[in-house]
């Protein structure tokens, strides 16, 4: 299955023959830079979590580069040069129609996540915080990104990343993000989703230069647009639907001169949302229903029906959560995304690029090709894949002929 898969990679994407023309700051490589960054293709796919793992294999006694050039090369390589393999592959994945929309939109969704805590390992770029312990004040150093990510139904794909430098908000990491996003991926996606934190004039009014839409979270925070929100819901009637265990009564609203940094109108979508579970009862002999219930708010500048009826666009701010669920846990529990490779910012943005340039292809070759009833979960699959590479002692001829 390995085999299998870098196969793949090599037919229907080009990966390989994309990844020759990355480069590094080395003055006298006596190694291709290609058979550095397909040892950590190799590591990605295989989901081996670390270059100690690597190590141990067979394949790598054979004539691919040591971990220590391997981890070396990664502090120096280009990082626009993998980003441009990542949408190379965008492009590929778009043309073949294995990207598709997601409720009839090609949404993007956008958020921070933390990579990794330690006590002691740090180095120029980690941020640093205080943490309360018993005997008093201890700091933690760790580092942190802003993702984009384009949401899906059966998988997400994964755009690009930004580090979120010390010293800085992950608001501003996610601006240059947009930024170069915008420019890479012009016609991607329409809109943007974000927590509350991008509820944000400078976000709205960049992605609005682009003719792209944002939608944020609404928090108590926005006083302003929060209580205006809350008065025109005690108004007016909202829409009332019910989908599986969940009753919706969504309000609808279109707001102006609440929002000084933006300035112009805006959305504000408000959905209350009550799930009926059942449950133990709380003696344990018996059975009782559970009633939860939510409150969400959205703001965008979408103002027209164009990502469908109310229903549907509820659906779509609920998409959020994908880039926690299907993105950041998903590679953290699967991938080992939260391992540190080389504890340098340019290796660790390097190395976390090319495993989201694998697991989206790793997702597209899972879905679209997989066949076999025995392969039931994303795990198994990867296990599989594993347990070949470890086995192999010679590579797939792909990667060893120079380019």
């Amino acid at each position: 299955m390995f085999r299998r898969i870098i196969k793949y990679c090599s037919k229907h994407f080009g990966l390989f023959e994309k990844l020759a023309y990355v480069t590094d700051r080395r003055i006298k490589p006596q190694i291709l830079t290609i058979k550095i960054l397909a040892a950590i293709v190799f590591i990605h796919i295989a989901s081996l979590g670390s270059l100690h793992s690597f190590s141990q294999s067979k394949a790598s006694k054979s004539k691919l580069p040591s971990v220590s050039t391997i981890a070396r090369v990664a502090d120096t390589v280009s990082l626009d040069d993998i980003r441009d393999v990542s949408a190379h592959v965008y492009k590929i994945a778009r043309e073949k129609k294995m990207i598709e929309p997601y409720l009839g939109q090609y949404v993007a969704i956008i958020d921070g996540h933390e990579l990794t805590v330690s006590d002691y390992c740090k180095c120029s770029h980690c941020k640093k915080r205080k943490r309360k312990i018993k005997n008093g004040i201890k700091y933690e150093y760790y580092h942190s990104f802003t993702a984009l990510i384009l949401a899906g139904g059966k998988y997400s794909f994964v755009l690009d990343i930004e580090p979120i430098l010390p010293g800085e908000s992950e608001v501003i990491s996610s601006y240059r993000l947009l930024e170069r996003v915008c420019k890479n991926y012009p016609k991607a996606f329409k809109v943007v989703i974000g927590d509350a934190l991008y509820l944000n004039g400078k976000i709205f009014k960049l992605l609005e230069s682009h003719h792209k839409k944002a939608i944020a979270v609404l928090k108590e925070e926005r006083r302003q647009l929060f209580e205006e929100a809350n008065k025109l819901s005690l108004l007016t009637e909202p829409k009332i639907y019910t989908e599986g265990k969940t009753t919706y009564r969504i309000w609808d609203h279109t707001i102006s001169s609440c929002w000084d940094g933006y300035g112009k109108n805006v959305r504000v979508i408000v959905s209350e949302e009550t799930t009926t579970k059942r449950v133990h009862a709380k003696d344990g002999k018996g059975w009782e229903q559970k009633t939860e219930v939510s409150n969400w708010m959205w703001v965008t500048n979408l103002l027209d029906s164009s990502l469908g009826d109310l229903k549907n666009t509820v659906r779509i701010c609920h998409s959020r959560w994908q880039i926690e669920n299907k993105c950041f846990n998903e590679t953290a529990g699967t991938w080992k995304a939260d391992h540190i490779y080389r504890h340098s910012a340019n290796a660790i943005t390097a190395f976390l690029l090319l495993l989201f340039i694998c697991v989206n292809i790793f997702n597209i070759f899972l879905v679209r090709n997989i066949k076999d009833v025995k392969v039931k979960t994303k795990i198994y699959l990867i296990d599989i894949i594993k347990a070949e590479f470890l086995t192999l002692k010679r590579l797939p001829p792909p990667v060893l002929v120079p380019i």
